[in-house]
């Protein structure tokens, strides 16, 4: 289930709007688990947005650099550290791979995020709607393989699976 998305920089200001967007669509009152990439910016962020009853940890990869490496190739990675940044979380649920699985899906469904493609968006409010149309989709009409109906569904915030013209007129 993809609780929050946000479109912008990676940078202090955007990251901040994520994580408002992402506290108000979980319930803090149970302890959740949140795991991120090692930019610093989430350090001191995420326990601020999210409050005290987290277990924060961070993925830290380190990367060889290496002169033969073209500027679209993929890094090697040469290390990965598991830290414990804010309350007790247990090092085996710190990992990033369910958010680098939904990138890479992402990244096929959408040619406007391949590398080296004219389908770039060509405005800032084209990206975002495309955006906005591919989540509730993954969310509410793309049955998953893994759990053999939508992410809605299994939630409990829908009964059936929808079809996109459904979502589509709902928004009218």
């Amino acid at each position: 289930m993809i609780l929050a998305y946000h479109v912008g920089q990676r940078d202090g200001l955007h990251t901040d709007l994520f994580l408002r967007k992402l506290a108000d669509n979980v319930d803090r009152s149970n302890r959740i688990h949140v795991s991120t990439d090692g930019w610093n910016g989430y350090q001191y962020r995420v326990p601020f947005a999210m409050g005290s009853n987290i277990d924060f940890g961070m993925l830290i990869k380190r990367y060889a650099a290496s002169q033969s490496e073209t500027r679209y190739s993929p890094a090697t990675i040469i290390a990965a550290e598991k830290v414990p940044m804010f309350g007790r979380p247990e090092e085996d649920k710190i990992c990033t791979s369910h958010i680098e699985s939904l990138n890479q899906k992402i990244r096929m469904h959408f040619r406007r995020f391949t590398r080296l493609t004219a389908a770039h968006s060509k405005s800032l409010d084209h990206h975002i709607a495309m955006q906005n149309i591919f989540f509730c989709w993954y969310t509410f009409c793309r049955k998953h393989s893994t759990i053999g109906k939508t992410p809605a569904m299994e939630c409990g915030i829908a009964d059936r699976k929808l079809t996109i013209l459904e979502i589509l007129a709902s928004t009218n």
